[in-house]
């Protein structure tokens, strides 16, 4: 390198302070070797470069005795000291970086954990992904973690990765950070590694942050689990267990809740005896989900049940209703849509009186394939008009199916857009010609999950029913 601090201006003046130094061999002769070092670095000239010069300056100063070389090399040895420091102080930088990177990698494992524990809805799952995580990010042996169950008599849940794993260190070194949730233990995690490993602060901070958030998704899933067992126990009491028989009439009923059927819904459903041999179809859908409409939903089964005792018009049971639904929730108003039947089933035949509150009309899917609409519309039920209803008489014969249904059948979207509505649903029914009943409610529901990827939006109900098919009569 040219100039005033290049290889050649540096061997002129390690040459002049060598030979000053062998004149003098005080301490102050001996610095010069240190300032000439530093010049080297600051000049970027390498221990090459230092070592030419110095070979140059022993040739000119022609020390050939032992006492001259020892000396030549303490000077050589103080110029290249500072070599040595910025070389040590690199490995440092280099260490400190390396160390940094490493915790960065970890905190972006830590932020991939997260994501991917907050998006399970289960405990097991959660604590799967964090045993993984935890192993994976701190690069040890083995990682556990395990949750107090809820009842103190059950095992805890655990978990562990890898899931299996031979005989280890018998005393290996063990890292541990608690799981807490809403103020009380929630379990623990811990890590394992060989015995000659020393955890750092850094790999304490790293798992104590993994067992935060593992326990806010903990303590969700656990609450979640709650309430999803909740609405699905006030579902059950909402809907009848299952249909009961009823002589010369087959029926079939077909209920999924939306979502994860931890929002309580409106749909619903039911078939009872109304009195003196006849029987009662409805199907109905409340405005809105959760508490409030559970409790609309209610009101509506059990009223239309005791209305059914003395009232055997279907517009006066709605009638009655649409009252009971005014006085029970007031301005504030439920909205309620109901098709409701008063029926006779006979051999071969099936006579029911029709009214429907503001529901979609029941369709009537015949031996022929065609498909019809039965029933007048009416207005909805518990606003602030009174309804307008109307009883229409069906007859159902030998092969045909009346098909209930709500608006979850009609209404399936995806991407903003009707996949499966009332004309997909009609055109789909003209396939299920001579199909029973439970044949047709069979392929509505697999149609609706299908068109809905298996995500419905909003609570699906199907309720059909016709004459008990009759044996063909044979010759002989």
């Amino acid at each position: 390198m040219d100039g005033t601090n290049g290889g050649p201006a540096l061997a002129a003046r390690y040459s002049a302070a060598f030979a000053a130094y062998l004149a003098d061999r005080g301490e102050s002769a001996l610095g010069a070797a240190y300032d000439i070092g530093r010049e080297a670095v600051a000049a970027q000239l390498s221990v090459l470069d230092l070592a030419e010069a110095h070979h140059a300056a022993l040739r000119h100063a022609n020390v050939n005795d032992d006492e001259g070389l020892l000396a030549a090399a303490d000077f050589l040895r103080e110029s290249l000291s500072t070599f040595e420091t910025v070389h040590r102080g690199y490995l440092e930088v280099q260490e400190v970086a390396r160390l940094e990177h490493e915790y960065v990698e970890q905190l972006r494992a830590l932020a991939d954990a997260s994501v991917a524990i907050n998006l399970s809805l289960t405990v097991e799952a959660i604590l799967q992904l964090t045993a993984d995580a935890a192993r994976e990010i701190l690069h040890v042996a083995r990682a556990t973690v395990a949750v107090l169950a809820p009842d103190p008599r059950l095992r805890p849940l655990t978990a562990t990765s890898p899931p299996r794993l031979g005989g280890g260190d018998p005393q290996p070194a063990r890292l541990q950070a608690q799981l807490t949730g809403r103020g009380k233990e929630l379990g623990m995690v811990e890590v394992i590694d060989a015995a000659d490993r020393t955890f750092t602060p850094r790999d304490e901070a790293v798992l104590t942050q993994l067992a935060q958030l593992a326990s806010v998704a903990i303590s969700n899933a656990q609450l979640y689990d709650r309430e999803r067992t909740i609405a699905r126990t006030l579902q059950r009491s909402l809907r009848p267990g299952g249909l009961p028989p009823v002589h010369g009439l087959s029926a079939a009923v077909r209920f999924r809740p939306a979502g994860e059927g931890i929002e309580l819904g409106g749909d619903f459903y039911d078939l009872f005896p109304a009195g003196d041999g006849a029987w009662t179809a409805l199907i109905g859908d409340v405005q809105g989900k959760g508490p409030d409409a559970a409790a609309v939903t209610a009101l509506a089964r059990h009223t239309m049940r005791a209305a059914a005792a003395y009232e055997s018009r279907p517009s006066g049971v709605l009638a009655l209703l649409h009252r009971a639904l005014r006085e029970q929730t007031g301005d504030e108003g439920r909205f309620c849509t109901v098709c409701y039947a008063h029926l006779r089933a006979e051999t071969g035949k099936v006579t029911l009186e029709l009214a429907c509150g503001g529901h979609p009309l029941p369709l009537v899917v015949a031996p022929d394939g065609s498909v019809t609409p039965v029933g007048r519309l009416g207005t909805l039920l518990g606003s602030d008009i009174d309804p307008l209803l109307n009883d229409v008489t069906v007859e159902l014969s030998q092969g045909e199916v009346l098909v209930f249904y709500t608006d979850g059948v009609t209404e399936v979207r995806r991407r903003r857009q009707e996949v499966f509505g009332h004309g997909e649903l009609v055109e789909l029914l003209k396939t299920c010609a001579g199909l029973p009943p439970d044949a047709v409610a069979d392929r509505v529901e697999a149609a609706v999950l299908a068109a809905s990827e298996g995500r419905l939006r909003d609570d699906m109900a199907i309720l059909a029913f016709g004459p008990t098919p009759q044996p063909k009569e044979t010759d002989g």
